[in-house]
C-alpha cells in the first residue's frame, strides 16, 4: 500500500528525496512458478471458520487516523468491532465498504468521511522474519475502491527503513491489474522507481485467486496462483529487509491512486472477501 505513514514529516510536507536511477531487476534464476518449498511448514493461519468477528488473538483493527484522516488522500472512515464493515460469513473474512455518513455521538473518532470500511493488521499478535504466504481472495471493483494485502515493518523509524512489501493491490479504475512492489527509503512510489510488477486477472472481482509472497534472505517473490509476478533481489534493494513484519488487509477507497478517477459511490457496498491466510516457514535445519 503507498502509505505516507512510512515517509515521516519530512516527505509529507512534499521535501522529495534526490532522484534514485531505476532499480536493476536481477533475472530470475528459478522458474517461473511460485509453489511453497517441500521443507516448509505451516506456522500461523487464520481459517475464518469460527464466531462472526475476527480472532481477536490474530487480528486488531486499525483506526487511529481517523479523526485527521487517513494517509494518500483516502476518503474512508476505517471502523473497529462494527460488522457492517467487517465480519465472518460462510468461513470467509469480509471487509465492506459502504458510502455512509456516521455521527460523533456514536462514532466520536470520525472524521467526516462519507465512506466506512475496515483495516485488519496483526500487529501486536504476529510478525514474520520471511516466509511463504498464501490468501486465498476475491477483489472488489468499482471506481474508487482500493484493496491491499500487504507488509509493514512491527517496529518502524520512518520513511520505509524497514521496507514494504505489496502483496497485491488492485484499484477500482482498472479492473483486472493486480500490482505487486517492494518499496525502501531509495526506492518507492514517492520517487517513482520502486520495483513493481502486474499480474492481469481479468476475473480478480469475480473469481477467488491465491495471492502469494515467498520472502527469503535472498529474494523478494510476489505472484498468483503459482505464477510469478514480481522477483526482486534483496541485495539489490540497499536495505536487509531484516525486521518481523506484521501483515495488513485493508479496502481504502478513493486516494490519490484509488480515486484517480473519482469515487462512484453507486458501486458500494464493496467487498474484499479472504477464504484464508496461511503462513509457512522453512523447518530449522
Amino acid at each position: 500500500m503507498r502509505s505516507y505513514a512510512a515517509l515521516g514529516p519530512l516527505l509529507l510536507l512534499g521535501c522529495i528525496p534526490a532522484a534514485v536511477p531505476p532499480l536493476p531487476i536481477a533475472a530470475e534464476p528459478l522458474s517461473p512458478m511460485l509453489t511453497r518449498p517441500a521443507d516448509y511448514r505451516l506456522v500461523w493461519s487464520d481459517e475464518f471458520d469460527t464466531g462472526d468477528q475476527p480472532d481477536p488473538q490474530r487480528w486488531t483493527y486499525e483506526t487511529h487516523r481517523n479523526r485527521q484522516g487517513w494517509y494518500n488522500g483516502e476518503a474512508q472512515y476505517y471502523s473497529r468491532n462494527r460488522s457492517r464493515n467487517i465480519r465472518l460469513e460462510g468461513g470467509r473474512l469480509i471487509i465492506e465498504a459502504h458510502a455512509e455518513r456516521l455521527n460523533r455521538t456514536d462514532y466520536p473518532d470520525w472524521g467526516g468521511q462519507e465512506f466506512t470500511s475496515g483495516r485488519l493488521v496483526t500487529r501486536g499478535r504476529q510478525s514474520w522474519r520471511t516466509g511463504f504466504f498464501e490468501l486465498r481472495a476475491r477483489l472488489p471493483c468499482g471506481r474508487g475502491t482500493w484493496p491491499a494485502i500487504w507488509l509493514l515493518p512491527e517496529r518502524e523509524t520512518g520513511r520505509w527503513h524497514g521496507g514494504e512489501i505489496d502483496i497485491a493491490e488492485h484499484v477500482g479504475s482498472e479492473p483486472g491489474a493486480v500490482h505487486h512492489s517492494v518499496q525502501t527509503p531509495d526506492r518507492n512510489f514517492r520517487a517513482a522507481n520502486h520495483p513493481n510488477g502486474v499480474t492481469q486477472l481479468p476475473d480478480a472481482c469475480d473469481t477467488f485467486h491465491r495471492y502469494q509472497l515467498h520472502w527469503t534472505e535472498e529474494w523478494v517473490r510476489i505472484g498468483v496462483d503459482d505464477r510469478i509476478g514480481l522477483s526482486v533481489r534483496v541485495s539489490d534493494l540497499g536495505i536487509r529487509f531484516a525486521t518481523p513484519m506484521y501483515l495488513i488487509l485493508n479496502l481504502a477507497i478513493g486516494g490519490h491512486w484509488g480515486g484517480a478517477q473519482g469515487i462512484d459511490a453507486a458501486a458500494l457496498p464493496a467487498r474484499l472477501e479472504v477464504d484464508y491466510v496461511r503462513v509457512y516457514q522453512k523447518d530449522p535445519e
